[in-house]
């Protein structure tokens, strides 16, 4: 409940800013960071407040035989995968993100790390696609790499 509370309090925060006191990249890397937070508060409601009818996750991965496996879900999809209830803390943590908008579209591309009760399960990197939309950027598309070696320490141990 907690963490429910606080993904509210951020998403009620950032939409009590002004528009013009956040650049535009800073408006994209702040709706990104709050889809991230989806992972941890398994807030539905914040999380389809990030998105739009179209939006899709492609996620890469290793198969067995060494190739990779692409998974697509829509985005109502990955918000019932996310936000089951569970007794798991999941973190998703980014670090050196890149943003580049052009007109309606935005880039964020970022290293990342999925901490499942302080112990990193994997990593790689994002890229996430934001829409600029009548009521502001959304999540268009998120698609990942992911691997179990060289994550190193949870980043957030490090700070």
């Amino acid at each position: 409940m907690r963490r429910s509370l606080f993904a509210v309090l951020t998403l009620s925060t950032m939409a009590m800013i002004p528009a013009q006191a956040q650049t535009p990249e800073e408006a994209v890397l702040n709706v990104t960071k709050a889809m991230l937070e989806v992972l941890t508060s398994r807030d539905a409601a914040a999380a389809r407040a990030l998105v739009i009818p179209e939006t899709r996750f492609t996620l890469t991965r290793p198969t067995p035989e060494g190739g990779t496996r692409v998974l697509v879900m829509t985005g109502e999809q990955f918000i019932e995968a996310v936000t089951r209830p569970g007794d798991q803390v999941v973190e998703e943590l980014i670090r050196n993100p890149s943003v580049k908008i052009d007109g309606a579209l935005a880039t964020v591309w970022a290293e990342y790390q999925l901490v499942i009760n302080g112990v990193v399960h994997h990593c790689g990197f994002d890229a996430f696609h934001l829409v600029n939309t009548a009521g502001g950027w959304k999540v268009l598309n998120v698609s990942d790499t992911y691997r179990e070696q060289g994550c190193g320490a949870a980043w957030h141990q490090n700070h």
